[in-house]
């Protein structure tokens, strides 16, 4: 196998988002840009320089169309949307892969390797008065996080001592069935009528919700292709990062810890 660069799988990722696009646009099917693949567009142009994914999101009618249909309107077989629905992926939320290449994450078993990706989070209605379910929803995640851990990694010795006592118990749960109750406390978070939407599976935190009125498509200039992107993109930046303006200093900047390799 061969062995990708952070450069080859950026050009990977272009290949995928412009299959998404397509596939979207002859279909009529509405996604955004979201989180840092947004932030990256509006304040660089493109790519975060230090960051190698990218990560769209859809309200939920439109992401569970894609969800039932892309594998049938793609292109291409080199293209392949995975979930836990068909036990293609252990996450709880939607991935569109390529399928010649392969990805091994350094606290994600090889079983569950996919290839390289494009996140997909959907957007479902908020309504604070589910805040019972957005506490579960965290205590399902916090118990997911230890079944898929490295009990010898941590950013402390207390951390590193939770993982070893609850580590081997979660290592026995069944990782689909956990995606599966995050996923349905998401739409079960979605039934509620709401002029604002939440990002339940990704992140679940109802200090981080946005208008609907942001979500209105625009065309925006990403490296050199362009894709579709929220016109409210600056107040969606604000609720999810505050002062986005401003770069992290080199120590603050997240990368993601991984092995890339074409098939």
């Amino acid at each position: 196998m061969e062995r990708l660069s952070v450069d080859d799988m950026k050009a990977i990722e272009l290949d995928i988002m412009d299959e998404i696009d397509r596939v979207c646009t002859a279909h009529g099917v509405e996604y955004f840009l979201g989180y840092g693949t947004l932030l990256g567009a509006v304040r660089h142009g493109g790519f975060i320089p230090w960051d190698d994914d990218m990560d769209i999101v859809m309200m939920r009618d439109q992401y569970e169309l894609l969800m039932d249909h892309f594998n049938e309107w793609r292109t291409s077989e080199r293209f392949k949307l995975v979930s836990y629905r068909d036990k293609s992926s252990i996450y709880q939320f939607a991935k569109i892969v390529d399928t010649t290449t392969i990805i091994y994450e350094n606290f994600v078993g090889k079983k569950a390797a996919t290839g390289v990706w494009v996140d997909i989070f959907p957007l479902d209605n908020f309504d604070p008065a589910c805040a019972g379910l957005l506490k579960k929803h965290a205590r399902v995640g916090l118990w997911r996080s230890f079944a898929v851990a490295d009990p010898t990694v941590g950013s402390s010795a207390v951390v590193r001592l939770a993982k070893k006592i609850v580590c081997p118990f979660a290592k026995h749960s069944d990782l689909y069935k956990l995606a599966a109750k995050l996923d349905g406390i998401a739409r079960e978070v979605n039934k509620g009528a709401s002029d604002r939407v939440i990002d339940v599976v990704g992140e679940g935190n109802p200090n981080k919700t946005y208008p609907k009125s942001l979500f209105k498509p625009v065309r925006m200039k990403f490296e050199d292709r362009e894709y579709t992107a929220p016109a409210g993109a600056e107040e969606f930046l604000t609720v999810e990062y505050g002062d986005w303006r401003t770069p992290p200093a080199e120590s603050d900047r997240a990368v993601h810890v991984m092995e890339a390799y074409r098939l």
